[in-house]
């Protein structure tokens, strides 16, 4: 973190490809990153400034960290065709499939949908 420095998106934070996440969450930086540079203008701070962009930064963490951890899990069970596993695997799907408040979770979360909504997402 440097000031006048925000990062976003694949720049921020490298996620593996699977069904488009890094988008999903690179579209979340931007609007979080609106949200907090509009904030310290409207308080007529400097929106370069270290402490501002720090904010953007610290709001990003946990659901960067959460995504990348997810992607990658996802990604190593897909790629792995050990029968336990495999077998693992589609009974979890199926109940994901079957519980509609699971499966809604996973979309929310698929489509970087959970935690603190920046304005420009907000339903």
């Amino acid at each position: 973190m440097a000031p006048r420095l925000a990062l976003i998106g694949d720049a921020a934070h490298a996620v593996h490809p699977i069904a488009g996440q890094g988008y999903n969450l690179g579209v979340k930086d931007i609007a979080a990153l609106a949200d907090v540079l509009g904030d310290a203008s409207r308080l007529g701070l400097d929106i370069g400034s270290l402490s501002v962009l720090e904010k953007y930064q610290r709001w990003r963490r946990f659901d960067s960290a959460t995504l990348a951890f997810g992607t990658d899990a996802l990604n190593r069970l897909y790629s792995n065709d050990f029968g336990p596993l495999r077998l693992a695997r589609d009974l979890g799907m199926g109940a994901v499939n079957a519980v509609s408040p699971l499966r809604k979770f996973f979309m929310r979360q698929a489509g970087a949908d959970l935690g603190r909504l920046p304005a420009l997402m907000a339903p």
